[in-house]
């Protein structure tokens, strides 16, 4: 490894929630429109070949994103030791923000408690969270702040066109956060200085109208039916189909790459100590895709069981995938699919087993629209790795009750 971690600011806390309600595919065949079944076969049997999501959580209506991120907060700093009053900056990386002015990012840090902190809301698509700890990074390292609050947190339900069966079946809910703090200059543990970078693409991957919905009915002044939009609900489009994967694959595996100082070129010479150290990593990727997930090992040349997935039970939590899947490697191991000799899912069994151990280094991967990509790194501590496993209420999600 040419680019040694830095003991002196790490991961000190990492937490998640995800929402109860469970959209498996056959549910999600029922909101969908649009599908032909007659050119592309089974609803559910498609979206497992096109993407290996078998269920996504989707909040349901009248949730805010900062409600799935006070918990995610909470469980983080809970896990770092660490007093809210103590934080000194709040990152919250969105795209699928509830409110803009004060803000979702002033909604959570006054639920928490951060009260003696700054607080800002970062947009960086599905790499916000990597964009979050590396604006952590130098703050810590420069000695700014002892503390930082990164959350990646997605209300990813309540920007999707259901008339769109391509880019509707990725996307759930959810929220991650991890605490970026002081460390020991003799500690074992410690983070990589962030690799974050850009490629401009216009469409993509694109969110139509950037434009907060908000209901009319929160302006007593204005004579209207209570559920009326101030603007047009905000879409996500996806519009490069194959292109976007094989460019998620090549540009997170390079950001990797670089996060150990080392050169694309020096991946496809398969250089030794850049082999012999994505041999031992642990990498946890932006989910974005089961078939970007495999793209990814591959191309790193790792075992596919050292990178982590979470994309089967949870789907594309854009902003909140990279840390809820930390953190449920931290805590629960890995997941991995079992299929029939036809290829078909017969289940998703947990891999407790693989549950990232102190002293592993572990990259963080991850790209969105923009393109906007990048890679964080960071050496588990001890403590980190016997966090105790978390399991959210899980109930299967009612479209009719949701008004879908």
């Amino acid at each position: 490894m040419r680019i040694e971690p830095n003991p002196l600011v790490r991961v000190s806390g990492t937490g998640s929630y995800l929402p109860p309600g469970v959209v498996d595919n056959p549910t999600l065949s029922t909101i969908v429109k649009g599908y032909d079944a007659e050119r592309s076969g089974d609803f559910s049997a498609w979206v497992d070949q096109m993407t290996h999501i078998n269920q996504r959580r989707f909040a349901g209506p009248g949730g805010r994103t900062s409600d799935l991120a006070r918990i995610a907060a909470e469980r983080a700093m809970a896990s770092a030791g660490v007093d809210p009053k103590d934080i000194g900056l709040v990152v919250y990386a969105t795209f699928t923000p509830s409110e803009m002015i004060p803000g979702d990012h002033c909604v959570l840090a006054h639920a928490v408690g951060c009260t003696n902190a700054g607080v800002m809301m970062l947009m960086a698509a599905c790499a916000g969270s990597i964009y979050g700890l590396g604006m952590a990074y130098g703050l810590v390292a420069s000695g700014v702040y002892e503390h930082v609050l990164v959350i990646g947190a997605e209300t990813g339900s309540q920007a999707l066109n259901f008339h769109d069966p391509v880019t509707s079946i990725l996307f759930g809910d959810g929220a991650g956060a991890a605490v970026v703090s002081r460390g020991d200059a003799n500690g074992s543990d410690g983070m990589l200085p962030p690799q974050l970078g850009f490629e401009y693409s216009a469409r993509n991957i694109h969110l139509a109208n950037s434009n907060v919905p908000v209901d009319l009915g929160a302006f007593p002044e204005k004579q209207v039916q209570p559920g009326v939009k101030l603007v047009e609900q905000a879409l996500v489009e996806m519009e490069g189909g194959p292109s976007v994967l094989r460019m998620a694959v090549k540009r997170m595996a390079v950001c990797a790459v670089k996060a150990l100082g080392y050169e694309e070129s020096d991946l496809k010479n398969e250089t030794a100590g850049l082999m012999d150290t994505l041999a031992r990593a642990r990498v946890v990727p932006h989910q974005a895709n089961g078939r970007i997930l495999d793209g990814v090992a591959k191309e790193l040349k790792c075992a596919p069981e050292r990178v982590l997935r979470t994309i089967y039970r949870y789907g594309n939590i854009s902003a909140a995938s990279n840390l809820v899947t930390l953190d449920h490697g931290l805590r629960a191991g890995n997941m991995e699919r079992q299929l029939d000799a036809d290829g078909r899912v017969l289940a998703v069994e947990d891999r407790p087993e693989q549950r990232i151990q102190g002293g592993e280094l572990v990259l963080l991967p991850s790209i969105g629209g923009g393109y906007l990509m990048g890679c964080g790194g960071i050496v588990v501590s001890d403590h980190l790795a016997r966090q105790p496993r978390i399991e959210d209420p899980a109930t299967p999600f009612d479209p009719v009750a949701a008004g879908m």
